[in-house]
């Protein structure tokens, strides 16, 4: 239960085996591969060109193809899965995710080309497209035609005339009678009304050849817009084949959809595709982390010692003696770059999700882990600490686990809830609530047992600072920087200790005899405070800082303060629920157990939302302001071994991780 001890790894091999190595290494996922020409014993020789990076020109165009590939494929799976037949949430929960073994992925990627497959697709995606959009092209002509539909002649047609002049348009709607008064009452035009709207009115105009100019000048005036039409047939047979174009265009659309949603075939290669394409894109990318020769590769990384032996017995039987296999200790030089990867057991690993959201710890730092799972679950209960939240937490979660199938990331936070769940119950059980209704069995009542609450409060937040004072001492011994260990953390913990039991003599009966000895504890502690800072200093100046440790004793205090809200929202969560309960109770009988129930569930849904949240969210701040700024300085960097992308497709290898 810890942080993993981690080697350094270097292997040499020959630079034929390179492709074959590093397929090898992704699929054991055990070797996080760092970048030779950033360290300085690698430098020099980088920068007297002895050692080049084995990624060659050809190399970098299979890098770019690579991508390019993966661009094509990404966006048509992104393109493709909205054609797909929509799944209800629960059933695709509980739906196996895609898996192949790594060697299977391979071999599926080397032997199918994508481009079939995206030909066939981008096909079928550009008729779907062609006719949606003359779909929409022909109703927004019947749209505009077909007002026109009861004209019997077209401007084609007219174009013919040779005595006679026609104009086919529309006049606006704004006074209409004089307008058309002042048309008809031309001599050399004869109008015929085709449609009536509300905007404008429909006219075939008729004129002599001559009069032209004057006549358009005239309909100009009176805002004439001449119809837009250039087909030979009238518009109500023209019509008629646009909507025989719809329907032809709409069964198109239909048969194309159908295929499309019949491609979950199609869309499954895609993914296997993706994931392949991903893993070999990896695996170019690591090689401008190595160096080499004209004829020999060297490729360092991390790896966890527990995994050294099987990786050298798996290099062995694949490669023989062609791979030179060394390992080295971690130095302290080598701290700030070792990469973490933490080790817990199964009831503390869902709290690394509390540690990981603050910050992973150094590689010198312990894992707090398996102290802040147990703090955490304390924290959090405390703030529920209802029955009835807890068990529905619990089995809700464990239901989720057991009936769906869940990405590992999504499985671990609902172990996390799931133990969270038990100490909601646990608490419910201490404060006697189940669903806001007090029971008889409570050992602390949270009506009249305010004060004790608050005290308990107060010793949990007393025993977590002093457990973050007494690691932050243990810290600095593993660092041998003994002035700090003592200062920032023995002594603290003693000057604490003796003012608690200062109060607890002057408090309670028979417990006198503890004042002296807590009064002596602090007072010694606080003079040793005094005396390390100026003997470390080798000044008197020293004195300042010892003071102005000293004065952080208020620090302490305002600590503990914050560890009331342990007692303010356990109350307050279980005083809201009570009152739910009561508005449900001035319910007659029958609504009651109807509308009753129901506003039941709505309300301490609400309440259980918002208990869970404020349990999770301060629970989080008392371990990360309290707790870890006492000791923990984090900024670790997480163990990313080369291997196989999971985006889409689930590895069967069972690779460590």
């Amino acid at each position: 239960m810890a942080v993993s001890q981690m080697q350094k790894l270097s292997l040499i091999l020959p630079k034929d085996d390179l492709d074959s190595l590093l397929l090898a290494l992704q699929s054991e996922a055990k070797i996080q591969i760092y970048d030779l020409s950033e360290h300085e014993e690698w430098q020099a020789a980088f920068e007297a060109n002895t050692l080049s990076q084995p990624l060659t020109e050809d190399n970098r165009q299979a890098l770019v193809e690579l991508q390019k590939r993966q661009e094509q494929v990404e966006k048509m799976i992104q393109t493709l899965e909205p054609y797909m037949p929509e799944k209800k949430a629960l059933q695709a929960l509980k739906e196996e995710p895609l898996s192949l073994s790594f060697d299977d992925l391979q071999a599926h990627g080397m032997i199918r080309d994508e481009d079939l497959l995206l030909t066939k697709l981008k096909r079928q995606l550009r008729v779907l497209d062609k006719a949606r959009q003359k779909i929409a092209d022909a109703k927004g002509e019947i749209e505009r035609l077909e007002k026109w539909r009861p004209l019997e002649v077209t401007p084609a047609a007219l174009a013919t005339f040779h005595y006679v002049h026609g104009l086919i348009g529309t006049i606006p709607n704004s006074d209409t009678d004089a307008v058309r008064s002042s048309l008809k009452a031309h001599p050399e035009l004869e109008l015929e009304e085709v449609f009536t709207s509300e905007t404008e009115h429909g006219y075939v105009i008729l004129y002599r050849s001559g009069d032209r100019v004057a006549v358009q000048e005239l309909l100009e005036e009176h805002g004439f817009k001449e119809l837009d039409y250039e087909e030979e047939q009238v518009p109500a047979v023209y019509l008629d084949r646009l909507e025989g174009e719809i329907k032809e265009q709409e069964a198109v659309v239909a048969a194309t959809l159908a295929e499309l949603q019949n491609s979950q075939k199609e869309l499954d290669q895609l993914k296997y595709q993706m994931d392949y394409l991903l893993s070999s894109g990896a695996r170019e990318e690591a090689k401008a982390l190595l160096a080499s020769t004209q004829s020999l590769v060297a490729l360092e990384g991390w790896i966890e010692t527990s995994q050294v032996a099987s990786l050298r017995d798996f290099l062995q039987e694949g490669f023989g003696s062609r791979v030179l296999l060394e390992t080295r200790d971690v130095t302290e030089k080598d701290w700030d770059d070792v990469p973490i990867q933490l080790r817990n057991n199964a009831l503390v690993e869902p709290f690394e999700l509390v540690t990981e959201m603050y910050a992973l710890p150094k590689y010198y730092e312990k894992d707090p882990t398996p102290i802040v799972s147990l703090f955490y679950f304390v924290f959090f209960g405390m703030m529920v600490a209802d029955i009835g939240y807890g068990l529905l937490l619990t089995v809700a979660t464990g239901f989720a686990l057991k009936a769906f199938k869940l990405k590992p990331s999504t499985a671990k936070n609902l172990r996390f809830f799931s133990l969270l769940g038990i100490s909601v119950a646990l608490w419910g059980v201490v404060y006697g609530s189940f669903f806001g209704f007090e029971m008889p069995f409570a050992l602390i009542s949270t009506t009249s047992n305010a004060m004790t609450i608050l005290i308990l409060s107060v010793v949990f937040g007393f025993v977590t600072v002093l457990v973050g004072l007494f690691l932050g001492g243990m810290k600095n011994i593993r660092l041998k920087d003994y002035t700090e260990a003592y200062n920032a953390g023995f002594a603290w913990v003693l000057i604490l200790l003796g003012l608690m039991l200062l109060a607890v003599g002057n408090i309670l009966p028979g417990m006198s005899l503890l004042v002296p000895i807590g009064k002596w504890l602090a007072i010694l502690n606080a003079i040793g405070i005094l005396i390390v800072s100026i003997v470390s200093a080798k000044k008197l100046s020293g004195l300042a800082s010892g003071l102005f440790n000293l004065y952080n004793v208020s620090g302490y205090v305002g600590d503990l303060v914050s560890f009331t809200r342990l007692m303010a929202l356990g109350l307050s969560g279980a005083s809201i629920g009570s009152a739910f309960n009561l508005i449900v109770n001035l319910f007659p009988p029958l609504g009651r157990f109807t509308v009753g129930l129901l506003l039941f569930i709505v309300l301490h849904a609400i309440n259980m939302f918002l208990s869970f949240l404020s349990g999770y969210v301060h629970g989080a701040r008392l371990i990360f302001v309290e707790f870890f700024g006492k000791f923990y300085e984090g900024g670790g960097k997480p163990f990313r071994p080369l291997k196989p992308s999971e985006r889409y497709i689930k590895t069967k290898n069972k690779y460590y991780l």
